[in-house]
């Protein structure tokens, strides 16, 4: 008979627990986001501009490169200085990787399975290395490997990417964005780097040729965003939010044709402009579908068949986001598409209400 009471307590007691287990991760994530926002505003207010976010999925970090236009790897690599990471942001540093490869190869591989407790969210997974799919990357080509064997460091949040509709390199057609195959090419002066200013048509063919590869966000490609450029003002602009994943690739995964498989968590965290390390709203130019990019809660069994673009997390109810002004808010997953639109986007002009979202 007590035995039995006492299951009957527990049994009672154990969703309690559970739900404030997760209120208390729930907390933890604000805070990893708070940082990172922190993080973001010291870049700017000592580099001008906020995080770059780097090349595509062909390049990762390179020390030697510096923070902005010129730096391959993620806009999480640019904030290393700025939470207590800065010991491993300078892994390889002052190394070339052709003339120092076995000691360039060696930092930067250590670089890549640096996990960090900052940018992974409690309620879905430790801060260790997880495997994944690199297919294919240009100078540090061991990563290729290690991805499906050791593994590397990943992110469970991404920056803010507006609704663009070029939010990585594979894009086909006129809005695919230029991706260098070696430093030479980068840093030469005829290099034909993508322009992304242009955003809307101006009857001018040669720069409305650029307006499929606008970034309207605040971090992407080559970007090197000011504050004085978020024109919709920095408490009513996204910056970095959770990202979506399904829920049974968790662990990682190497296997494009299992359902946990994810293009938008398959290689590190110090990627490139990448759908690994960003999200974008709804670009109905795009897809005329708003449930293409609408954020959702993870779920299993989606795969690669979900589209990677969207912003969403392991919680219920809402995912978490902070904004360029520091602020953390949950936004819900019934968030109105073009609210969602307006919050992404840096400079459309609207103005929303808080109590809308």
């Amino acid at each position: 008979m007590v035995i039995a009471i006492i299951g009957v307590l527990v049994a009672l007691l154990l969703p309690a627990i559970q739900a404030a287990r997760e209120a208390a991760r729930r907390v933890q994530c604000v805070n990893h986001l708070k940082q990172i926002g922190l993080a973001c505003n010291n870049v700017e207010s000592t580099r001008g501009h906020l995080p770059s976010g780097g090349w595509n999925f062909f390049w990762s970090a390179d020390p030697s490169r510096g923070y902005g236009k010129d730096q391959p790897g993620s806009w999480i690599f640019n904030i290393l200085d700025q939470i207590e990471g800065g010991n491993t942001r300078a892994l390889g540093s002052g190394l070339d990787p052709v003339t120092d490869r076995r000691g360039y190869k060696t930092a930067t591989t250590q670089l890549a399975s640096t996990p960090n407790s900052v940018f992974n969210c409690p309620s879905r997974r430790p801060a260790v290395t997880y495997i994944g799919q690199w297919n294919a990357i240009y100078v540090q080509t061991w990563l290729t490997s290690m991805a499906r064997a050791e593994g590397y460091a990943k992110s469970d949040y991404a920056a803010n990417a507006g609704n663009a509709i070029t939010t990585d390199a594979s894009v086909p057609g006129n809005a695919k964005l230029f991706i260098p195959s070696s430093y030479a090419e980068a840093d030469s002066d005829t290099a034909p780097w993508s322009n992304t200013s242009v955003c809307e048509k101006t009857g001018d063919r040669r720069l409305d040729s650029n307006v499929p590869r606008c970034q309207n966000g605040v971090i992407y490609y080559r970007s090197e965003v000011q504050m004085r450029q978020i024109e919709d003002g920095t408490s009513n602009t996204y910056l970095v939010g959770e990202k979506w994943m399904p829920s049974d690739g968790y662990d990682g995964n190497n296997n494009q044709n299992t359902p946990g498989f994810s293009y938008g968590d398959n290689q590190s965290m110090y990627v490139g402009f990448d759908w690994d390390t960003h999200r974008a709203a709804w670009n109905p130019d795009e897809n005329p579908n708003s449930e293409f990019s609408q954020p959702s809660q993870d779920r299993a069994g989606f795969g690669a068949v979900l589209p990677e673009r969207r912003f969403g997390s392991a919680h219920s109810g809402g995912f978490n986001m902070v904004f360029v002004d520091g602020s953390v808010r949950t936004i819900g997953y019934e968030i109105d598409p073009l609210i969602h639109i307006a919050l992404a986007v840096r400079f459309d002009g609207e103005s929303v209400d808080s109590n809308s979202y």
